[in-house]
């Protein structure tokens, strides 16, 4: 007998995966080698499969082998998926004719020593295996110690004997029928379905961490072997941790039988259950069923040396999975996949997804639950990459306009709603999901620009209305490409047959399959809790008055909310508009002049939805200005203020006031214990008790305002020459350091060190925004802080004639003081403004614990940075907007802001 396991190769595989952080880990799990009878050229061997999969020693491959793996990543990890039959052939291709297993025995002996000698370090490889299933299909088959991290021989041995009608009898030469029973005949064997459920039973008893995902599910539709949507959820219902996911994204991609990966019923290269929106996949998604896609390789050969058949591209070449991995075993690999944090793809037309829903505090990503409440927003986040180039190359010199260039055209979110398992009466004839759609599709006109780290991005809200799924796919095909796409729906696949010559069939296979690439995620789940009118009002109103705080002691402006939980609307009313008006939902305050005193408003919120309203009342007591202490003692001198910069207003003790816009500004209005009086340059006949408001604009000509910088976003030259930063090698803001140091807007504190987590001061900061402008003439300063010498001398006079910041006071500006997080957005937020860029507020904070710190004038400043990236939490919900700001933080944010608004 057989030692009972034989090792996998693993990187690292001692070690605790729980002491492992998670990481993006791409492969496949269907793919042969010369050890499959219908692999049998000789460039198959063992060695050159993994090869191509891992690139290593890629020169070493014949030029029959037609291998093109110059983009992209190396797979992570790979499962060798032969066929469950005879073995004509050891792992270098000599004969061998052995069981399965044994073959598989001697491949863990072959890759092995293979990684002894040095070769696919950290890579991991696991034998598996292909299953022709009884009365189906084919499926890929893990059989998965829970006791051990190898790849158990003889368990593979028991199956084999048991459940695979293909490996003749001569094969087995042990007391087989002794330890496992008798073994029914092939006839007897092959056509019995129940022996394919009892296959997955066994697998469920004796290995439950194994898996059986379908291969080409609907390979055969309409003849023999075909596997319908009723056996997949038999399947799926027997073993719900096994039978997890199917080959929805097939390989054999150079195949020309059937159409294309040796399917009719294909679209885009994807598989009907798949590819058909509202179709057999999203009938199963609509049950709530955790069942996932994939794609391999299915790699049997490229070209084949005579130049006569294709099949399918080498590993790593074509088709990818990406999975979400915690930890370094194979187990932590197949718990990836199964969690459903996956997505497949073709061509390399993404490298990177990140693919999430957050609403009520709460976030779920592919594979995951989201709890919401009936009404709530559901944000859906996409982030993603997507490389330059794939490995596109011509099989053999042709005229054509395929190219290695990758770019997204569009990417769908589909949605459909999820009612529930339906009966076991309806697993035949339920076979689609009508209320699936997709309900928005992006394009580059709401991803723009990639941020610092290469990422794309979008947001999009909809509201929480029942329990739904939503998924992404997205292709770089426009909606309606003749021949592929048409409303954005992939078309059934051409097929190019033996009437053509083989080159010319070979090349039009392989640039048909690069002319249309695809992605398709994982779904993300969506369960909506049921929740009454009145009970959302009353969870608004707590929450209105949390978010309000102390309304006792107002002496500015307030942003008032217009959207409340669950869906809710919220209208104001104030009960003086000469104290506070509401403007566009902001209390706009009109602070009482000194004789006054202090005055007590009620501002009323009316809060509904649906048939339930509530009028809810808030009383702020606002202050009055306090009294004139002039050193003159005079009872006729008024008290004059201005709100904002532009121009300043001076009282003498006759009750006199005089008004004098700067350069370039004019009065906007005037008002006197809160009425308005126009555009007045001169008052006389105050009192002390009066109080004077005074608001300067721009004149229509901004000569002063500022300019956006005239070098490029990427500049082919670095704005100064390159500095290497000692103390910033191994920081996580290096990039953006650098990147805002070749354009000129920060310099080190010293020849060779940046002080990456030094504190950003005021006057730091508002030199970095001067020069972004492009350093723009200023006129004098006017604050008795800030010294004419000062290196942010002219920055301090721009940014507040430019109302990017005010000073502290009137007179002093506290350049060393340091910048704090809803500071620097506030400026950030002020530039936008002023530059006329997007600064279109409808992001919410609620998902943020200490959303309630923010200052009131820095809300709206916050929600913009927010929402476009700039700004993103501290972790555990913590916005912290008091905190202050390193000047590594500082680099990566101006760093956003330009790639974002192509600054």
């Amino acid at each position: 007998m057989l030692a009972q396991s034989a090792a996998t190769v693993s990187a690292a595989e001692n070690t605790p995966s729980s002491n492992l952080t998670g990481k993006w880990m791409s492969g496949e799990y269907h793919t042969h080698t010369i050890q499959s009878s219908d692999a049998s050229e000789s460039f198959m061997k063992l060695e050159n499969v993994l090869d191509a999969a891992f690139r290593e020693d890629l020169g070493n491959k014949p030029a029959e082998t037609v291998t093109s793996l110059t983009y992209g990543d190396p797979f992570d990890f790979i499962v060798l998926s032969d066929h469950l039959r005879n073995s004509p052939r050891d792992p270098d291709g000599r004969d061998k004719p052995t069981a399965r297993w044994e073959a598989i025995k001697d491949q863990l002996d072959k890759f092995t020593s293979l990684q002894d000698a040095g070769k696919y370090k950290g890579k991991s490889i696991y034998s598996g295996f292909e299953w022709d299933m009884m009365g189906l299909d084919h499926g890929s088959v893990g059989i998965i110690d829970s006791e051990s991290n190898k790849v158990p021989i003889e368990a593979i041995h028991q199956f084999e004997w048991l459940y695979s009608y293909d490996t003749t009898p001569g094969m087995f030469h042990s007391n087989e029928e002794e330890l496992w029973g008798a073994r029914p005949d092939k006839n007897t064997l092959k056509p019995d379905k129940n022996k394919t459920f009892k296959a997955i039973e066994w697998l469920k008893t004796n290995y439950p961490e194994s898996y059986v995902l379908l291969n080409h599910p609907s390979r055969h539709n309409g003849g023999t072997g075909v596997v319908t949507i009723e056996d997949i959820r038999k399947m799926n219902d027997l073993a719900p941790e096994i039978v997890f996911g199917m080959e929805g994204l097939p390989g054999n991609q150079m195949a020309a039988g059937g159409n294309r990966s040796e399917l009719v019923d294909i679209y885009g290269g994807a598989d009907v259950m798949v590819a058909k929106v509202g179709g057999m996949w999203d009938a199963m998604l609509g049950e709530g069923r955790h069942f996932w896609n994939f794609t391999n390789s299915d790699f049997h050969f490229k070209v084949s040396s005579n130049r006569n058949y294709s099949s399918g591209y080498w590993p790593s070449e074509y088709s990818r999975n990406n999975t979400w991995v915690e930890g370094n075993t194979f187990k932590d690999i197949v718990k990836g996949m199964r969690s459903g944090k996956s997505y497949a793809v073709y061509g390399d037309l993404i490298n990177a997804l990140d693919f999430k829903a957050t609403g009520n505090g709460n976030q779920a990503e592919m594979g995951e639950n989201l709890q919401v409440t009936e009404g709530d927003l559901t944000t859906i986040s996409i982030r993603f990459k997507s490389p330059e180039h794939n490995n596109y190359a011509p099989i053999s010199s042709h005229v054509t306009s395929v190219t290695n260039d990758v770019k997204v055209d569009h990417v769908d979110l589909i949605s459909g709603e999820v009612t529930g398992k339906i009966d076991e009466s309806q697993y035949a004839s339920n076979t689609t999901n009508a209320t699936t759609k997709v309900i928005k599709r992006f394009t580059k006109d709401d991803w723009g620009q990639p941020d610092a780290d290469g990422y794309y991005t979008v947001s999009y809200k909809v509201p929480a209305d029942t329990n739904r799924y939503y998924r992404l796919r997205g292709t770089n095909l426009g909606t309606d490409v003749a021949g592929f796409t048409v409303n954005g729906e992939p078309l059934q696949d051409q097929s190019f047959n033996s009437e053509q010559n083989d080159e010319e069939r070979f090349n039009n296979i392989n640039d048909r399959n690069y002319t249309g690439l695809w992605f398709y995620s994982n779904p993300i789940f969506v369960n909506v809790a049921a929740l009454s009118d009145e009970q959302a009002v009353t969870d608004t109103i707590a929450n209105v008055t949390s978010t309000l705080g102390d309304t006792s002691a107002i002496m500015s402006n307030i942003p008032l909310p217009s959207e409340g939980l669950h869906g809710t609307r919220i209208e104001w009313k104030s009960s003086n508009v000469n104290i506070i008006r509401i403007d566009k939902n902001n209390a706009i305050v009109t602070r009482p002049s000194s004789g006054m005193g202090d005055v007590s408003i009620t501002l009323t919120a009316t809060i509904s939805r649906g048939d339930q309203s509530i009028d809810k009342p808030y009383t702020f007591i606002v202050r009055a200005y306090p009294s004139n202490s002039s050193s003159d003692n005079s009872s006729s001198k008024p008290n004059v203020s201005v709100t904002g910069s532009g121009g300043t207003a001076a009282a003498d003790s006759n009750g006199n006031v005089t008004i004098t816009p700067d350069k370039g500004y004019q009065v906007k209005d005037v008002t006197i214990n809160g009425i308005s009086k126009g555009a007045l340059t001169q008052l006389t006949g105050l009192k002390s008790s009066d109080q004077v408001v005074v608001t300067f604009e721009k004149l229509p000509e901004k000569p002063t305002e500022p300019s956006k910088p005239t070098e490029p976003t990427k500049p082919t030259e670095p704005a100064q020459p390159a500095v290497t930063f000692s103390d910033i090698s191994n920081h996580w803001a290096a990039s953006s350091i650098n990147y805002v140091v070749e354009h000129a807007l920060f310099t080190g504190t010293a020849a060779n060190t940046f002080s990456p987590n030094e504190t950003m001061t005021r006057g730091m900061l508002v030199t970095v925004m001067h020069r972004l402008a492009g350093k723009p003439e200023a006129g004098s300063n006017q604050f008795k802080d800030v010294n004419a010498n000062a290196y942010y001398s002219d920055a301090a006079a721009w940014a507040s004639q430019n109302n990017i910041v005010n000073g502290v006071d009137r007179t002093h500006f506290a350049p060393d003081q340091s910048i704090t997080r809803e500071q620097l957005a506030q400026m950030i937020f002020n530039y936008a403004k002023a530059n006329k860029l997007n600064v279109n507020v409808n992001q919410s904070l609620v998902a943020f614990t200490d959303a309630n710190k923010i200052s009131t004038w820095a809300v709206d400043a916050m929600k913009w940075s927010v929402s476009n990236h700039l700004l993103s939490g501290e972790g555990n919900g913590i916005l912290d907007p008091t905190g202050a700001v390193s000047r590594a933080e500082a680099a990566a944010i101006i760093n956003r802001f330009m790639v974002t608004f192509n600054m």
